[in-house]
């Protein structure tokens, strides 16, 4: 949901950044690259030495400008076929690290009761999460749309966000363990949500 409410005021919000950028000659994919590194950088190396605080702030940080090199590619007439690949292999790379880090502060942070859990859940979440935009694609690739789910991808990094620094803060563990689950049972709902919407245009078509 934020991925499609979100993106006017981003427009609005990062435009003259965006337009900054490119007067000083960077283009989209040198943002992509840069954003990407960045962020499993921050997480990968935060998150697993128990500062959440600063891995989930430096994370965010990061990711926000994400929205910069679709601007930038607009403004510059670069929009291309490999750019919104590129953009979205690499989005599913810093997911993976992103859950990655949680799964590994799970298991070297949390306690014992509710380690397993943790691991467990940020697996879930991430590999379900990876399915979610899969679907989209696949869904276009035969003439179909599923930009639907209440589960998208800004969705589930705010989620995993507010449940990360709750817990820096000093909420019990168990408080990760049920985000993580969480995050993981809407991935798989919008997942669902998506194949139904699919099979129904299949069906209009008599396919």
């Amino acid at each position: 949901m934020l991925s499609r409410s979100g993106r006017p005021f981003a427009q609005r919000f990062f435009g003259p950044i965006a337009r900054l950028f490119v007067r000083m000659g960077i283009s989209a994919n040198i943002v992509t690259w840069t954003g990407t590194i960045l962020s499993c950088v921050s997480a990968l190396y935060f998150l697993p030495k128990n500062m959440l605080i600063t891995g989930v702030v430096l994370t965010t940080i990061v990711l926000i400008f994400d929205n910069l090199d679709g601007q930038i590619a607009r403004l510059t007439g670069t929009n291309s076929a490999w750019g919104s690949f590129l953009d979205s292999t690499l989005d599913r790379v810093t997911d993976a690290a992103v859950f990655a880090a949680l799964g590994i502060w799970g298991y070297l942070h949390a306690q014992e009761t509710f380690s397993p859990w943790v691991m467990s859940g940020a697996l879930c979440a991430g590999l379900l999460g990876s399915v979610v935009p899969y679907t989209r694609a696949k869904a276009e690739s035969i003439g179909c749309t599923a930009a639907v789910g209440f589960a998208e991808r800004a969705d589930r990094l705010v989620i995993a966000g507010i449940f990360t620094l709750a817990v820096g803060l000093g909420a019990p563990h168990w408080v990760m363990a049920v985000g993580l689950w969480l995050l993981a049972l809407m991935a798989g709902v919008t997942v669902l949500q998506r194949m139904f919407y699919v099979r129904a245009q299949l069906r209009e078509r008599g396919q």
